[in-house]
């Protein structure tokens, strides 16, 4: 017998990723693509170079992640293995409003936080723009290369030279191209001159080869457009066929706010993005979707479904109306975000970068002084990842994981409050002075039934909102942080909860949601399904066994059940372990 095929996958329960029911058959690969796929046990005539017997699992495409950082990540991490040792073969970036140009004499410091804080230190919050040559400087000792490129079309040269392991789809993000204008004079309304200017930049991105826009407007420099600014460059992406990603206006500028300064309403954001998205006739993406009614006091399971499904029937009207949007959700139960950190005296960073280590800050909080110092910038709204005015329940949030003082432990800081008979703050800042080195985190759970709406409407989609790294990354400053659980996990998590445990959605109808529904999305074409002639992106799961393994305090682990990935017909993952390949390719606007 020949071997016609470089791998041929058999006894495959095949989910080909349009929603149609699984069947038995096999799949073989060559040349990048799928040559045949048969249906039941040996149709397939033909030997191959490699044959993965994939008895008892189910075989997809391989996952689309439409929320991701990995591009700027993907020059230090090309392998991407939290990526693909998660089953994601092609990841959306560009998102929030940044992307890793076009870039002028400053760039973005989004990724290299230790060599921007190094070099530009800043007790509250470090200023993301940097003077290309000076973060140059650094990052050539500690890299050895630079940040060299200009345009996005540069950037994909650097890219491919290097290689990569998963596919990349590239948005351009409005809040770079917004710095290239406006430079540090960007909190402000831009002015028509400057709007004009924005334009011809967002056109050099998608003849690039950009597949469309993203924007930040709970992030500087996004949050200072208005709706004329958002229209106009969403509108030129438009004529390119290009997407609309909304990281929408949500929570407000993340940055000091003072007592009696609301946040937005939360809805507005969303009804923003789709006004963007019928002003300039352009397909919108919403990221992070969720509820956006508040619910006051929490609890009442009949008013929360209410409120999630008013939030769902704006997509709704919306897409009757021929508006095309949907929307993603961050998979995992837990650790949301591109990282984290355990560490509790994070909550008070500022002071403890003056401090300077942990154990001066224990030492400095028995001052009576310092301590009524920090409250009182607390209860003015200088720091915003701690502002009771915001956020009344932050002493309730995460649990004490471990603490030299075992009272504390599984305990929140609001329990530790109650029975030392002290304000939270104070509890907190106690809980710091006897241990520096306490650790939080949450606590996961199963999918809420308000979730669960969201998972099951017809539009959603995933992102993991992840960089590309591997499990040994971790920021050397304060607050020390490590990549979040779903850098790791967050599709495991998603089969494991939705599928699995809940039966909120069939296998089916799981895998089209992160295969053939963004691939439509993002028009990639032959990408998403299996189907003979289709690119070669697979996955082999052994479902019943599919399991995150990252924990809060050990969140850098790959998951279980993810055996085998292709990408362009090539082994990437082998018996859950990458290979080193890097058959990934820039998936560049047709």
């Amino acid at each position: 017998m020949s071997n016609d095929y470089d791998i041929l996958i058999k006894n495959a329960s095949i989910v080909d990723g349009t929603g149609t029911p699984a069947f038995k058959g096999e799949i073989a690969v060559g040349d990048e693509r799928i040559a045949a796929i048969g249906r039941g046990e040996g149709d397939l005539e033909k030997g191959a170079q490699k044959l993965i017997d994939a008895r008892g699992h189910v075989v997809a495409p391989g996952f689309i992640d439409v929320h991701n950082h990995g591009d700027i990540t993907i020059l230090y991490y090309p392998k991407a293995d939290g990526f693909l040792r998660q089953g994601i073969t092609t990841f959306v970036g560009g998102n929030c409003g940044s992307s890793p140009g076009p870039y002028a004499d400053y760039v973005v410091s989004m990724f290299a936080s230790d060599i921007a804080q190094e070099i530009n230190p800043d007790m509250y919050y470090p200023d993301r723009l940097l003077p290309r040559d000076l973060l140059n400087e650094k990052h050539r000792e500690v890299y050895g290369w630079e940040i060299d490129w200009h345009t996005m079309g540069e950037f994909f040269k650097k890219v491919e030279e290097k290689g990569l392991s998963p596919n990349y789809v590239p948005l351009v993000g409005h809040g770079s191209i917004r710095y290239i204008v406006m430079g540090y004079n960007y909190q402000r309304k831009a002015t028509s001159e400057e709007v004009e200017a924005m334009k011809p930049l967002v056109k050099q991105a998608m003849e690039d080869g950009c597949r469309g826009i993203s924007v930040g407007r709970d992030y500087e420099p996004g949050y200072y457009a208005d709706l004329e600014e958002l229209v106009a460059c969403a509108s030129v992406a438009a004529e390119y066929g290009g997407v609309y990603a909304s990281h929408s206006l949500r929570t407000g500028l993340r940055k000091a706010r003072r007592p009696g300064e609301f946040p937005p309403v939360k809805v507005n954001g969303l009804l923003e993005a789709i006004d963007v998205g019928r002003k300039a006739k352009i397909s919108v993406q919403i990221s992070h979707l969720g509820t956006l009614y508040d619910v006051t006091p929490r609890g009442d399971m009949a008013l929360s479904e209410a409120a999630a499904k008013a939030t769902l029937k704006i997509v709704d009207d919306a897409r009757e109306e021929g508006t095309d949007v949907n929307f993603d959700m961050i998979p995992g139960t837990r650790g949301f975000g591109t990282s984290s950190s355990v560490w509790l005296v994070g909550s008070l960073l500022p002071w403890l970068k003056v401090a300077g280590s942990r154990e001066q800050f224990a030492k400095a909080l028995r001052m009576k002084q310092l301590r009524e110092e920090i409250k009182e910038k607390i209860w003015a709204g200088k720091w915003y990842r701690l502002n009771p005015n915001i956020n009344p329940n932050w002493a309730r949030g995460r649990f004490i994981m471990s603490c030299k003082d075992e009272r504390f432990v599984n305990k929140t800081v609001a329990q530790v409050a109650e029975e030392l008979g002290v304000d939270p703050l104070d509890a907190l800042m106690d809980i710091l002075m006897i241990d520096p080195y306490t650790k939080v985190g949450s606590r996961g759970g199963r999918i809420s039934p308000t979730r669960s709406l969201f998972f099951q409407h017809p539009a959603s989609m995933m992102g993991v909102d992840t960089f590309a790294i591997d499990v040994t990354w971790e920021a050397k400053n304060p607050p020390w942080s490590r990549p979040s659980e779903n850098s790791f996990g967050g599709f495991a998590s998603y089969f494991k909860n939705v599928v699995r445990e809940t039966n909120t959605l069939s296998i089916e109808e799981a895998v089209r949601k992160v295969t053939s529904l963004p691939a439509r999305k993002f028009k990639l074409k032959d990408r998403g399904v299996l189907k003979a002639r289709a690119y070669a992106d697979i996955v082999v799961m052994d479902l019943e066994n599919v399991t995150p393994k990252a924990e809060p305090l050990n969140p850098c682990v790959y998951p279980e059940g993810i055996e085998y990935v292709l990408v362009n017909g090539t082994l990437v993952v082998e018996n859950s372990r990458h290979t080193g390949a890097l058959p990934g390719k820039i998936l560049y606007r047709e």
